[in-house]
Parts: structure tokens; C-alpha cells; sequence
């Protein structure tokens, strides 16, 4: 599976909200795991022209995933997922 379907995968399971411990921490652990050569592959494609590229998807995933663990009180994963936004935000000011 790409990375990007892995992508509307977590979307759709975010939005329905109808998720277990493991999606969650599965769509966790790949939001984080995300490195630069992918972010940069994002950045330069826009798959769903809702977006102006797939980067957007991205944050918007992370986001979400900000506000769950945030209601959970779970700050030290609230601050990767903040430091990759951030990341990803840069990344898209530069281009």
C-alpha cells in the first residue's frame, strides 16, 4: 500500500471516529514516522484537488491526531505530532 492510501485510510477511520487502540496507534506511529523524502513527495503532488498538495492531507491527519491525544491528556505524543506539523509547515513555506 502507498503511503498516500495509507493516508485516506486514516482519514476515513479518523473521521468515522470508529477506531480501536491499535488503529490509533498504528496511524500514530506512521504520522510520525514519516521522513523527509516522503514529506517532499507530498509536497510535490496534488493527488486530491481539494488540496493544493498532498502535504495538506497530511497536517490535517496530524491535526486530528493533535486533538485526540490532547482530550486523552497524552502531551508527549502531542509534541511529535506538533513537531512533524511543524516540519511539515516549514517544509511548505520553502517551496
Amino acid at each position: 500500500m502507498s503511503t498516500f492510501n495509507f493516508l485516506l485510510q486514516a482519514t476515513r477511520v479518523l473521521h468515522v471516529g470508529n477506531y480501536d487502540e491499535n488503529e490509533l496507534r498504528m496511524i500514530f506511529d506512521f504520522m510520525v514516522a514519516i521522513d523527509n523524502d516522503i514529506l517532499n513527495d507530498y509536497l510535490n503532488r496534488c493527488t486530491i484537488l481539494s488540496y493544493n498538495n498532498d502535504l495538506e492531507l497530511y497536517v490535517e491527519i496530524i491535526d486530528v491526531l493533535i486533538s485526540i491525544y490532547e482530550d486523552r491528556e497524552e502531551y508527549e505524543k502531542c509534541m511529535l505530532l506538533k513537531n512533524k506539523k511543524e516540519q511539515s509547515i516549514n517544509l511548505n513555506k520553502i517551496n
